[in-house]
């Protein structure tokens, strides 16, 4: 049998930038010339990066006035708003990102993985690191404690054992980071990006708001328990890269639909109903985390109201597995709308 997920997803297509309820969130891990590409800026990567949003002028927000802006319309949001965050809470986020920031007054966000630091492991910052940071004024959040793969149970383990695992880690990692800095946590990163509605249920008995590392921005009718940031990492760093993130807007989607799920996770088809209004729908494209063009039907279901079917078969792998859907702007800005979904498949 499909499943249904009712997500509110993105904003009243359509609005212009003067009156924006959206913004965008960026995600980093090594800021280093030493570490795997796959999960790392170089320092003059990021330097580029921190000279363009400066340049552009686009406001650096903290993440929690972010979204508290976006959802709770805390205070207006201006257009061209970020954060800045960091997950796993590396060593250079401390010596090579933070003097960055701190030159130009930008807040930003650490998601530390606790056993890491208990345990000291390089290249991770230390407790005084993070004490350090805390009373600079930047927010820390929950990464899990294990950084472990947490949507799914292990093969073989029952749902309620599943519970009690990854409640038990959640719960250690805020413990840490409460006594060790003094403050609560009050966001969670999910560790590799990874979610799932099951995941879901059990963080929203602790935070209120909670990040998925996947391509797209961040409006007022997103899922507050899937909050998406763009990943920016070698390969996926340049500055036209950073630019088509920072001025993305979100797809209005409204429904989500797979496909019978595996046992491994695995499914066939992705159905997306969304708004059509404020992008060239004509030129809607969806894409593999890999970049290679998926087919897909497009059906008017009502008014300004499309249904995307998109075939999946074959493009799934053990491990995780995304689909990114974009289609320029109709107001010739330049900006892309973008919505990205993203499914685990267990070895």
């Amino acid at each position: 049998m499909p499943y249904l997920i009712a997500l509110c997803l993105g904003l009243s297509a359509g609005i212009g930038r003067a009156e924006t309820d959206h913004a965008v969130i960026l995600v980093y891990h090594h800021v280093s010339d030493d570490t795997p590409a796959s999960t790392s800026v170089t320092p003059a990567q990021f330097e580029r990066h921190l000279e363009f949003l400066e340049a552009e002028g686009f406001e650096v927000w903290s993440l929690p006035r972010l979204l508290a802006a976006v959802f709770d319309h805390a205070e207006p949001l201006p257009p061209d708003t970020v954060a800045i965050t960091f997950d796993d809470a590396y060593e250079s986020v401390f010596s090579v990102a933070r003097p960055r920031l701190d030159a130009r007054g930008w807040p930003f966000s650490v998601f530390v993985n606790t056993d890491a630091i208990d345990a000291g492991h390089s290249p991770y910052m230390d407790w005084n690191d993070l004490r350090a940071l805390a009373e600079e004024g930047a927010t820390l959040g929950n990464h899990s404690a294990a950084h472990g793969h947490m949507a799914r149970s292990k093969p073989g383990e029952s749902h309620s054992a599943w519970q009690a695992r990854v409640s038990a880690d959640i719960d250690r990692a805020h413990h840490r980071l409460t006594v060790e800095t003094g403050r609560e946590p009050e966001l969670f990163a999910y560790p590799y990006g990874e979610d799932s509605l099951a995941l879901a249920e059990l963080v929203e008995s602790r935070y209120r708001w909670a990040l998925a590392q996947r391509s797209g921005p961040v409006g007022s009718l997103t899922d507050p328990l899937s909050i998406p940031r763009f990943p920016l990492a070698t390969g996926f760093a340049s500055l036209d890269r950073l630019e088509l993130a920072v001025r993305s807007r979100p797809l209005s989607v409204r429904r989500i639909e797979t496909g019978a799920v595996g046992e491994r996770g695995d499914i066939d088809s992705i159905q997306f109903s969304l708004d059509a209004e404020g992008f060239r729908a004509e030129e809607l494209g969806c894409f593999s985390g890999t970049g290679d063009p998926l087919s897909f039907e497009s059906t008017n279901e009502r008014g300004d109201s499309l249904l995307l079917r998109i075939d999946v078969v074959g493009i799934g792998r053990p491990g995780r597995n995304k689909v990114n859907c974009t289609a320029p702007a109709s107001d010739d800005s330049g900006d892309f709308y973008w919505h990205s979904f993203q499914w685990r498949i267990e070895p």
